[in-house]
């Protein structure tokens, strides 16, 4: 694969930690209030507390409690899947070979969806990416393979408000019936660079062309909504809250958009300081995370999601992952579960590879994958490995392993936890569901 284009600049000694502030929020017209009649105010209350319910039951909608809905499991980013009900040990449910590479799984609703390449680059010159629909319990197929682009360089999948979304290389969006395997329709953003795949939130898309530009489009047709400036070209995957759309480049540059306009809320930029480019970043525990991985420069830094101020930094060769109370921080090979009270050291996992990347955390347990083929399954509270697989042949001893480079090869890789089950791509295009 090609490089991307990236804006180059020079080292610089130190970063400084400055951010504009979030735009003050406009005060009500002033004057006393007339007291309303306690039967007003009653119906007032009940009001507010049916829009309520009903705002969290969306939210709940929206992003089912036990489900995987794209990379890095969610919106966030952060690796977390509340409500997951998978526990190990477990056993080999089903395994299908479905291409020379397979992705971060996406599963809800009884369903597992991936995107493949599949065809061996040296049969095809170049790769044919295809989106699979499985059953999730028995791996039966839904539909035929459904034909994403050929010999476009990359294909990413996520999943929301009842659509399946991919993105390729090339800047192609797509929306997808998953219970058809159907096109719905299609969209070009541009000549793109684009390694991650697009996110939905609260009833929009939002991705990025890779070349300095950040969109929203309407998930019914591919209409574009909005349109904006990032302050750097570059990889980087889309993290969506309710704060906004947050875009990040390496310990360099971070923006914080508007999610209805595109308006720049927050910036975080060092002029003189290169960005790689291809770190996924992460929001978990009041902050976002950016990690760079340049030698003198390989960590993993949060910056607070209402002020910008730099919070903490940790040495990292990998993107954090989050659950309860914890965030996962791996280097050269040792997972530390952190506090996110005391910032101190629950527990620790050390790979005997010196390589590792917290996946998943889900159910209680954080599922690593480590730089020996293993899928390791740790007890979130103790850290104690409870169950493992190997998923990969261990590399020779003298092969140098890294621990994440999600950007590279032809699919974003990850796994997948849904309705009491795991779904891992494994080895040369093998997808294996692990059941207890």
């Amino acid at each position: 694969m090609g490089s991307s284009t990236r804006r180059v600049r020079a080292r610089s000694s130190c970063v400084v930690a400055t951010a504009l502030a979030l735009l003050a929020v406009g005060a009500g017209p002033g004057g006393a209030a007339t007291p309303a009649p306690a039967a007003t105010q009653a119906a007032a209350a009940a009001t507010a507390i049916a829009k309520a319910k009903a705002k969290a039951k969306v939210k709940a909608t929206s992003e089912p409690a036990d489900a995987t809905l794209g990379y890095r499991a969610n919106a966030r980013n952060d690796s977390f899947v509340t409500g997951a009900t998978a526990a190990p040990p477990f056993t080999k449910a089903w395994s299908v070979d479905l291409g020379s590479a397979v992705s971060a799984p996406v599963a809800v609703g009884g369903k597992v969806f991936v995107v493949v390449n599949a065809v061996e680059e040296e049969e095809s010159g170049g790769p044919r990416m295809e989106l699979v629909g499985l059953d999730a319990a028995t791996g039966k197929r839904l539909w035929p393979q459904r034909l994403i682009a050929d010999n476009d360089p990359k294909a990413t999948l996520a999943y929301g408000g009842g659509l399946l979304y991919t993105q390729t290389g090339r800047g192609v969006v797509t929306a997808w019936d998953p219970a058809t395997g159907e096109q719905r329709w299609t969209r070009s953003i541009g000549s793109g660079s684009c390694e991650y795949p697009p996110t939905w939130y609260d009833g929009t898309l939002y991705t990025q062309d890779g070349r300095g530009t950040a969109l929203a489009l309407r998930p019914s047709d591919g209409a574009e909504l909005w349109r904006a400036p990032l302050v750097d070209w570059g990889w980087s995957p889309v993290v969506v809250d309710d704060l906004g759309v947050w875009f990040g480049f390496d310990n360099a540059s971070y923006q914080l958009l508007d999610r209805h306009t595109g308006r720049e809320l927050r910036r975080y930029d060092v002029p003189d300081l290169l960005a790689l480019g291809g770190n996924p970043i992460a929001r978990g525990a009041g902050a976002l995370w950016l990690r760079s991985d340049d030698l003198d420069d390989e960590r993993t830094v949060a910056y607070d999601q209402n002020t910008g101020a730099v919070l903490r930094s940790f040495p990292a060769d990998a993107t954090p992952a989050f659950g309860p109370g914890r965030v996962y921080v791996a280097h050269r090979g040792v997972v530390k579960a952190i506090s996110t009270t005391t910032y101190k050291t629950a527990w620790s996992y050390r790979s005997p590879r010196g390589a590792a990347t917290v996946r998943l955390v889900a159910g209680g347990y954080v599922y690593v994958q480590d730089g020996n083929g293993k899928l390791m399954v740790l007890n979130e509270r103790s850290g104690a490995a409870v169950w493992s697989y190997q998923l990969w042949a261990e590399p020779h001893p003298m092969e140098n392993v890294l621990a994440e480079e999600d950007w590279r090869g032809w699919v974003n890789p990850g796994i997948a936890t849904h309705g009491g089950r795991v779904f891992a791509p494994g080895q040369d295009g093998v997808l294996t569901a692990f059941a207890h």
